[in-house]
């Protein structure tokens, strides 16, 4: 690569520079039947305005343009992540399969302002996930990462590290700075070598124009003709005569065989063609478990032992509705094998796909015969597979220190047909319920289950709580195991976490808990109320650390209209209804405000609580940025817009967001809301 031809590279060098000063249109004639996998890393720091950073979403754009985007072998693929306190993926390299979809979806790519430049953790996560064969990278194509940032990054030392993991992966990483405040050092340490050909500089974000055919022409004209000497990642792309060496597995079973045939995600009716590449394991996987079980072992009941079992079924695109009604009877059917009643095996059920739909939980009449009706009412959802949040809201919600017992078992039963959206994120909800002393069941469904991700989900060994059967048909085979199994647990001693007690608070602090009571209206509003005096009668006020506060009013002002001859028609339409960002402006201008009580160089947290009749997200967006030193924490009830709700919440927001379904469940978010306070008051100011 740095040993070109001397007059090749001037050649070169002088073609470009032609291009960028004349800005004459380059035709992508060079990338036509070469295929690369490429992804975006983009800076969205506070540092960056709104205006600037949707020009580098139009250089990305430009940039996919010159190359033939598509799904197809000798094609190109694009994902995009953003950065600012963390890292934010926007979507993977198999998502738009063709040029147009790619334009919508960067359209749809909004500013997330933090106050760090987070490159770190942007790369490290494209290192880990973005060139997976499962997202959808080829190892037969050439990887690129492509860096656009205004400024040094936050952490050096782990952004220099996390190139490094790009970089021994055999992916090349353009670096592109822009602006005056550019670490020129911190971009070579990104960038693969040689520095002249992967490092640039632009005076400003209207210059990245200009280097739209420079990046893309470096790209599909020799750059990367050494390739192939270039140590890559090992790929489970293989063809039917390689071997993928991937982690054995104790349980012994043919090898999958992929389906001819997978429903549409958008029409359950229509069949569409599904071509997999075969993979040859170092064991057999999955793993099949047999029908023959010992007739001597008695699951009738559970032998009468308690416990609080949940269950969570995909309900996702890739299930055909048939299948999902295979789930349902399965479920039944095991039910039928344990002793429900309120003191003994209690039993809660939730769907999930985009969206978590509880069915029934422990404070449903626990009968056979009423949770067997209640799963007769039950609507098939669709949608993508995000297991992370299932697990999520039956950890803090299901198993909710008002409602489960500490005394018996805690249990999961996963079931799912495919990997989930985001596998790093349902790993970790599953390693928190684990230790929360939850034991976690996973059942994959057919032959696109991911082995790790079961594994990654379950409780351990996985000999005993990880399962999988070829298809919705055979779920059956495997429910006297199943419950032979769930039986078997024992209870772990309760973990008590920081939220049981009244969590200390070490420094002076102003709490304010704030909501719209005149838009939520007043039963909402009373529900939200009662919650709130729940969660300070938890707090630890005698320390005289803490303050804490409540605004609730966002009346209207002047819409009052007296008797008179002088008012017109048109008068009475001039009414202006206060919203949210009203009421996030009066958090700044009363309620941390000295006249008000409050203090100085006290911690601020702001608890802010939106549903889904909350109107004008986008605009509080603007207003909450002026909070720079408050802690805000959201609340969500209902079917609320969560990417909307993230914008509104500080970073990162998995600390810093509650999702509650519904009202009714509000009772079970407490401790939840506890445990992030809590985590709040231990963070320095």
């Amino acid at each position: 690569m740095g040993y070109r031809n001397a007059t090749l590279a001037i050649g070169v060098n002088i073609i470009l520079l032609v291009l960028s000063v004349n800005e004459v249109a380059l035709q992508p004639g060079p990338c036509d039947n070469q295929a690369f996998d490429i992804v975006f890393a983009v800076d969205s720091s506070s540092s960056i305005w709104k205006p600037d950073f949707e020009r580098q979403l139009t250089f990305v754009r430009d940039v996919a343009h010159q190359f033939d985007v598509g799904l197809e072998p000798s094609q190109t693929r694009v994902g995009v992540v953003t950065f600012a306190d963390d890292y934010y993926l926007q979507f993977h390299l198999w998502q738009n399969n063709r040029m147009d979809l790619l334009d919508q979806a960067l359209s749809r790519i909004r500013h997330r302002a933090g106050r760090k430049t987070n490159t770190a953790a942007a790369l490290k996560y494209i290192a880990k996930y973005m060139f997976l064969h499962r997202y959808g990278s080829r190892s037969h194509a050439t990887h690129v990462a492509i860096v656009i940032t205004d400024g040094q990054s936050t952490d050096r030392k782990h952004t220099v590290e996390a190139a490094k993991l790009l970089k021994d992966a055999g992916i090349y990483v353009f670096a592109i700075g822009v602006g005056k405040y550019v670490a020129h050092r911190e971009l070579e340490e990104l960038a693969s070598l040689p520095s002249e050909e992967f490092v640039y500089e632009v005076h400003d974000f209207q210059s990245l124009d200009k280097m739209k055919f420079t990046i893309a022409n470096r790209t599909c004209t020799g750059i990367f003709e050494h390739a192939s000497t270039t140590p890559r990642r090992p790929s489970i792309n293989t063809t039917p005569s390689e071997e993928a060496t991937l982690m054995p597995t104790t349980t012994k079973g043919p090898s999958p065989t992929p389906a001819d045939r997978l429903p549409s995600p958008n029409n359950h009716q229509s069949q569409k063609p599904y071509t997999q590449t075969e993979v040859t394991f170092s064991k057999p996987w999955p793993p099949e478990f047999q029908a023959d079980i010992d007739p001597s072992l008695n699951v009738t009941n559970c032998g009468g032992k308690p416990a609080d079992i949940y269950f969570a079924l995909d309900a996702s695109s890739s299930i055909w509705p048939e299948d999902f009604k295979k789930q349902l009877a399965f479920i039944r059917d095991l039910i039928s094998l344990f002793d429900i009643t309120p003191t003994k095996t209690r039993v809660g059920l939730v769907t999930f796909s985009d969206t978590v739909k509880p069915i029934f939980d422990f404070n449903t009449p626990q009968t056979k015969d009423h949770l067997i009706d209640q799963m007769a009412n039950i609507s098939f959802m669709s949608g993508r597979t995000k297991t992370a949040d299932a697990i999520r809201f039956i950890h803090e919600q299901g198993f909710s220190r008002d409602v489960a017992r500490r005394e018996v078992a805690h249990i999961v039963l996963i079931f799912t047909d495919g990997l989930s959206k985001t596998p790093h994120e349902t790993a970790r909800e599953a390693e928190l319920a684990k230790r929360d002393g939850i034991y976690l069941f996973s059942i994959g469904i057919g032959s696109s289950v991911e082995r790790t991700e079961l594994q990654d989900i379950a409780s351990d060994p996985d000999d005993d709580f990880v399962f999988h059967v070829s298809n919705f048909s055979v779920l059956n085979t495997i429910k006297n195991i199943l419950a032979i199994k769930t039986c078997s647990v024992q209870s772990k001693d309760y973990v008590a976490d920081a939220a049981e007690k009244k969590c200390t608070v070490g420094m002076d602090t102003d709490l304010m808990f704030v909501y719209d009571s005149a838009q939520l209206g007043i039963p909402r509003a009373r529900k939200i109320t009662k919650f709130v005096y729940d969660v300070t009668s938890a707090l630890d006020m005698e320390s005289g650390h803490l303050k804490v506060g409540r605004l609730l009013e966002n009346c209207l002002s002047g819409a009052d209209t007296y008797l008179t001859h002088q008012k017109q028609a048109l008068d009475f339409d001039d009414v202006y209804f206060p919203d949210l960002r009203r009421m996030i402006k009066r958090v700044a201008s009363v309620g941390f405000a000295e006249p008000y009580g409050a203090r100085r160089n006290a911690k601020k947290i702001a608890v802010l609580f939106i549903d889904d009749a909350t109107e004008n997200l986008k605009q509080a967006q603007e207003e909450i940025a002026r909070l720079r030193e408050t802690h805000t924490l959201v609340v969500t009830i209902g079917d609320t817009d969560l990417s909307s709700a993230a914008a509104l919440a500080s970073s990162p927001a998995n600390d810093y967001i509650v999702h509650i379904p519904a009202y009714s469940y509000l009772h079970t978010a407490k401790y939840t809301l506890l445990q992030k306070l809590c985590k709040i008051f231990s963070q320095p100011v």
